[in-house]
């Protein structure tokens, strides 16, 4: 459907709308996608728009956030464990436990440090703070988090209440060796 010269510059400009984080973002790089490529290919960009920018939509990044974006991923997931961990052998069921546990907790502390930087967009009208966006896990959960009201008071889109600053925030250790902690699951 594209001109042998226009292939690799159309397919590079279809991976880069496959990178959007978000929906709006994928909203507007699609429509300068297709300005772009509408005179130059217009049989292509009929078919790309109604069978990938309207019938099935959602196959950019942003889509699917936390999950990997491959479509083979649970093939991907077994090939790692197969060679790093079991190197392809049968294991007698308490070894495989405690191989299982293994694996999750460094897949766990992986995962922790491989979301350490979050990206926070705040919206340029000051006043509509509150429709700022983060990527990191407690925004997912409650569409609020502290690095967007933070950035927010850091950027004076707000203020915070005077309460605040009479918060403490922590205590300095006590000096010495910290006590032995207490057994759990145990009434005191």
């Amino acid at each position: 459907m594209v001109k042998k010269s226009e292939q690799e510059d159309l397919v590079n400009d279809v991976e880069s709308l496959q990178l959007a984080q978000d929906e709006r973002i994928f909203i507007k790089a699609s429509n300068l996608f297709v300005k772009k490529w509408s005179k130059k290919e217009p049989n292509f960009i009929e078919y790309f728009q109604n069978e990938w920018l309207t019938t099935h939509n959602a196959w950019y990044e942003g889509v699917g956030h936390f999950t990997p974006s491959t479509n083979n991923a649970l093939e991907a997931t077994n090939n790692v464990i197969k060679k790093e961990n079991t190197l392809r052998e049968r294991l007698p069921l308490s070894r495989f436990k405690v191989l299982a546990f293994e694996i999750v907790e460094k897949w766990s502390k992986c995962y922790e440090r491989a979301f350490t930087i979050w990206s926070v967009t705040l919206p340029v009208d000051k006043l509509k703070w509150l429709d700022g966006v983060c990527n990191c896990p407690a925004f997912f959960k409650k569409l609020m988090c502290k690095h967007v009201v933070g950035m927010a008071i850091r950027l004076n889109h707000c203020k915070p209440p005077p309460a605040a600053k009479n918060v403490k925030i922590g205590e300095k250790r006590r000096r010495g060796r910290p006590s032995k902690s207490k057994k759990a699951l145990l009434i005191q």
